[in-house]
């Protein structure tokens, strides 16, 4: 499938990014020294306050028929998930060091890692504001546009790198550009708001060239989507003993959008130049501890959301190329499309019919993401889509 790409006005983008490099250093300065600061640049890192953003403005619907602006599992949680919560409910009362300890076990094995390359996180936006805090003090974030921070740019020291024409990060123009003034490549992988995933050979031996100079992290917060989740991740080259920091969030295929669990994966070398800023899953509840145990176990669970995923994925599909519009393939599970209006007119419209979505625009272009729901949500979207778009 082809799109007519413009990249001048992502480079524009990029020049006014690094421009700014003086003010967003302020900030990170800010955030590192203030706790405040530092949650307010969580709160742009978290899913469900960029979801409020978007909203602003636009008046709620009476009836919600679908909720496809968040990337959330519409499925969960599984049944064991909800048992286990409901009854750890009972031991709220005692601290959660043990169920902490359990946690991080049972994550570095189904890993593959020593527990002490294990970081938890009350979902991995707090991981991921650590690791902006972090690397920011000591230089530019490289990363693509669009990706998923790639907004923040007032708030985050960053050089944005354009996507190439088939929506992928352009490894080679990153590595070029490094040059000691980046302090960490930031990757999506799949790239949010793209869902395209790059070829794990490729992104292996582009951390292989760069990583023992300038660290890269691996946000794989939908790597779970992915067709081969566990060769498509980067865990081997931690293994490798490469400097690569993995985030991981449970609010996805886990269905705990809601619970927040998160955890990096990295030697502890670099988790420890992270950890000031994070707490570590201290602030964890010992209800989503269970839950979370819970979840990893239910891998029967794991496979019925991914073959739903797929089946709801394919419906959209199908009824994007009918009606003649263009998608990105997505490993994830959203998929990004253009559209023939502005994105606000269409948040608003489809808003008034009981859908939610995200809307994008970059390269002086349109765009409408929608995540993967039930099938029930999926035919509101399209229904109401063909209502406001023919």
């Amino acid at each position: 499938m082809s799109f007519n790409i413009n990249r001048r006005d992502w480079l524009k983008k990029s020049l006014i990014a690094t421009a700014g490099l003086g003010v967003a250093s302020t900030y990170i300065q800010r955030a590192q020294a203030n706790p405040t600061v530092r949650r307010e640049l969580q709160m742009s890192l978290s899913p469900d306050f960029q979801l409020e953003k978007s909203l602003k403005g636009i008046n709620p619907p009476v009836v919600m028929k679908a909720r496809l602006g968040a990337n959330e599992n519409p499925w969960g949680p599984s049944a064991k998930t909800k048992e286990a919560l409901i009854e750890a409910v009972g031991a709220s009362n005692r601290y959660g060091m043990q169920s902490r300890s359990a946690l991080i076990k049972l994550i570095a094995e189904k890993e593959g890692v020593p527990e002490n390359h294990i970081l938890l996180g009350a979902g991995s936006s707090e991981l991921l504001t650590a690791s902006m805090v972090a690397y920011g003090l000591k230089g530019k974030i490289i990363c693509g546009d669009p990706c998923y921070i790639s907004g923040n740019e007032e708030k985050i020291p960053m050089e944005k790198v354009p996507l190439t024409k088939d929506f992928q990060y352009d490894l080679d123009a990153i590595a070029g550009r490094l040059n000691g003034s980046q302090s960490l490549v930031y990757i999506t992988n799949p790239n949010n708001p793209t869902g395209a995933i790059l070829p794990a050979d490729q992104l292996t031996a582009f951390i292989n060239k760069v990583s023992d100079k300038t660290p890269v992290l691996v946000d794989e917060a939908y790597i779970d989507y992915a067709k081969n989740p566990k060769t498509d991740a980067m865990v081997a080259s931690i293994n490798a003993g490469k400097n690569v920091l993995i985030l991981r969030t449970m609010s996805k295929l886990y269905a705990f959008a809601g619970l927040r669990v998160g955890y990096a994966i990295a030697k502890p070398e670099i988790l420890k130049t992270i950890a000031p800023y994070c707490s570590g899953g201290f602030d964890i509840s010992v209800p989503s501890f269970a839950a979370a145990i819970a979840a990893l176990k239910d891998t029967d669970f794991q496979r019925l959301t991914l073959t739903n995923t797929a089946e709801s994925k394919k419906y959209l599909y199908d009824f994007l190329t009918k009606a003649g519009y263009n998608y990105v393939p997505s490993s994830a599970n959203f998929v990004l499309f253009p559209i023939k209006m502005k994105g606000q007119d269409l948040m608003s419209k489809l808003m008034a019919e009981g859908v939610m979505v995200r809307r994008w625009e970059f390269d002086h272009q349109h765009w409408c993401r929608v995540s993967i729901g039930t099938m029930d949500e999926m035919k509101a979207f399209t229904e109401a889509f063909s209502k406001i778009a023919s």
